[in-house]
């Protein structure tokens, strides 16, 4: 989501660079298509409040677009005034910094090693006559037991996305997904 939100910003900047060098004429028509297209892109917003921040911001961009033309403004003032003050009010934005998919080791429940120890112990008991039986038995059941729960372990392991993000206020955040994150 943060994507959009600056991809939105790079539009908001590139609509103001463009307008700034247009006539009056051409800067309100180009200003209105951009706000229209500014308005879809917010529109696309699940969040509430950050649709309706973003309307916002894409309303304050076209009026400081529209406005004053005859004294033309420097072609970042609109950007940049219009985000400081959003940017410093919004607690939980920030800007993902990186995406890392992490194998998660799994945890054995004790059938895996159940399992492996009862082959383990006949596959064991195939060999050897007398006592050297028994003991084969034995280090087959142990040796089928540890490879039986390595093998569960190995079964249940799962893939963890953790996303990185660089908080406004400086601070990183790690968050572990449980699927692939969308990216748009």
């Amino acid at each position: 989501m943060q994507t959009r939100l600056t991809a939105l910003l790079a539009l908001l900047l590139l609509s103001a660079t463009g307008i700034a060098a247009a006539t009056d004429a051409e800067t309100r028509k180009r200003a209105e298509e951009w706000y229209e297209r500014d308005k879809a892109l917010c529109a696309e917003d699940k969040n509430a409040e950050r649709r309706m921040q973003c309307m916002r911001d894409a309303r304050a961009v076209y009026e400081k677009s529209i406005a004053g033309r005859s004294s033309v403004a420097p072609a970042t003032s609109p950007p940049v005034t219009q985000t400081s003050p959003a940017t410093a009010s919004c607690a939980n934005c920030g800007t993902v910094s990186a995406i890392r998919e992490v194998e998660k080791k799994g945890e054995g429940t004790g059938l895996g090693a159940i399992g492996g120890a009862v082959v383990g112990g006949v596959i064991g008991n195939q060999f050897g006559g007398g006592s050297g039986k028994k003991i084969l038995t034995v280090a087959g059941a142990a040796g089928g037991a540890y490879a039986g729960h390595q093998v569960e372990k190995s079964a249940r392991s799962t893939k963890v996305w953790n996303v990185t993000i660089r908080m406004d206020d400086g601070a990183d955040r790690t968050i572990a997904l449980g699927s692939a994150p969308a990216l748009a």
